[in-house]
């Protein structure tokens, strides 16, 4: 009896002292958020995800103005967001490793009045963002003035002087933040603001081309792609536009070599590698130049084919491994598939057989008006013998009658072929052809030289490979 009172009794004990000791290592997360003067009865929780804003939970009311997030299990790191039910922002947040605390703030100005309870991470940023408001306010007052100032006078010097020192400040507030908190997240966020910064002396050295090399080389050195939390942020997208704009050469293989890289860089975080793959899909699965479209191809066949992406269904990745292998054999430099079809006499005719420095492969349609000016266009070209051109013209309607009258009238004197009488696999399919007019430019073996060009287009193609040639 004696052993089982002292048994109970300790459990008792352990009890109390484990309910008077702090929480360390919790799981889920609970955001409370007061708003005085606020008259919602719901709050929704976004976050960043890229360019796209995420709902990632919604708070009922607690008490008047007082709502609470919570969750079983940790949220992402990243900036949230407070919106209201008609999707009207109110502040943002920060999500770092403690996950428990409390926003207070009222509707006059949120960032200003905002009070943190709980969280360093947001004490610092906020911090930050009423010193912030302060350097913008100063700022501000000092632009007005300067309009108003001749540039030669010396009041002119000391305001651009006072900016100059305002943004001094402000680099020099962050990176004091850095220095102090490197932990944080929020220093994960500022160093990831930074840019690069060319010394003078690679700046103003003989070689010119060192500074743009230094630039391409440091470009990331503050910003750790394997760090998933900066999806949840609105710099991601601007960082990669700003770097494929201005330190990667604007040629496919180039932007093949710098999407590598940035995904090699992301590594081992899958949910980073994940978004960059799609990313530049959604870039490149409709490419604005010619010739890009090998980009798509390499996503296909290097990634997706090769490892698990997120969001990548069975039925998604035949429907990208179907495209991508429609279009392999028509990138540039590739031999072009064979036609054989049937040309006005009916006899079958083949693409192959023709022995010209320049083929100019057409798909027409009679009813198509665009079709009926490429067409008198190229008769121009045709007709001048400046090069040694032929036409391969491929009608894609089915009347033969029609077609043949349509090629007299029009005078075209090339070969003239119809598509839906062919001794080779379908147009369409071999092509990529959903449409009319389309105009692939093939060497003398063949090799496409260009696609989807415009008739116009064609003396300048040329003239830069007989230059390139040379």
């Amino acid at each position: 009896m004696k052993n089982y009172l002292r048994t109970k009794c300790f459990l008792i004990l352990m009890g109390l002292l484990m309910l008077s000791m702090p929480v360390t290592g919790q799981e889920g997360y609970r955001v409370t958020v007061k708003i005085n003067g606020n008259s919602d009865t719901a709050l929704l929780l976004t976050c960043y995800y890229g360019s796209k804003i995420k709902l990632v939970d919604t708070a009922t009311l607690v008490s008047k103005g007082t709502f609470v997030f919570e969750g079983k299990s940790r949220l992402p790191g990243g900036i949230y967001m407070s919106v209201t039910p008609d999707k009207k922002k109110l502040f943002e947040f920060l999500i770092g490793k403690n996950q428990v605390f409390k926003l207070e703030t009222d509707t006059s100005d949120y960032a200003v009045h905002m009070k943190t309870t709980g969280s360093e991470e947001n004490q610092v940023f906020y911090d930050y963002l009423k010193f912030n408001e302060r350097n913008y306010q100063h700022n501000k007052s000092i632009v007005d003035e300067l309009k108003d100032e001749a540039d030669s006078t010396h009041r002119y010097k000391q305001l651009r002087d006072q900016l100059d020192s305002l943004n001094k400040s402000s680099i020099g507030y962050k990176m004091e933040v850095i220095a102090q908190h490197p932990d944080l997240f929020v220093s994960t966020l500022f160093n990831a603001m930074r840019d690069v910064e060319v010394p003078d002396s690679v700046l103003h050295g003989a070689d010119s081309s060192q500074a743009f090399k230094y630039y391409k080389r440091h470009y990331w050195d503050h910003f750790d792609l394997s760090d998933s939390s900066l999806l949840r942020t609105p710099l991601i997208v601007n960082k990669l536009d700003q770097y494929f704009e201005r330190a990667v050469f604007l040629h496919p293989d180039s932007v093949v070599v710098a999407i590598n890289d940035v995904i090699s860089m992301a590594r081992p975080s899958y949910e980073m590698v994940s978004y960059l793959v799609w990313h530049f899909m959604s870039e490149y699965q409709n490419p604005k130049y010619m010739g890009f479209d090998n980009i798509f191809v390499h996503l296909v066949d290097q990634y997706f084919s090769k490892e698990a992406i997120q969001n990548t269904s069975p039925s998604v990745l035949t429907m990208l491994t179907d495209r991508a292998n429609v279009i392999r054999p028509l990138l540039l430099g590739k031999q072009a598939p064979n036609l054989v079809l049937v040309d006005t006499s009916g006899q079958l005719r083949s693409l192959y057989a023709l022995q010209h420095t320049y083929i100019l492969v057409l798909f027409w349609d009679y009813d198509c008006g665009i079709c009926k000016r490429e067409i008198a266009d190229l008769e121009k070209i045709y007709n001048q013998k400046t090069y040694d051109l032929e036409i391969f013209s491929v009608c894609v309607n089915g009347d033969l009658d029609k077609w043949k009258k349509t090629v007299g009238e029009r005078h075209m004197p090339w070969v003239n072929v119809n598509g839906t009488r062919s001794a080779t696999p379908d147009f369409h399919d071999l092509y990529d052809i959903h449409g009319t007019p389309v105009i692939y430019l093939l060497d003398q073996e063949m090799k496409i030289i260009a696609k989807r060009i415009s008739a116009d287009q064609i003396p300048d193609l040329i003239d830069n490979v007989v230059q390139m040639k040379k």
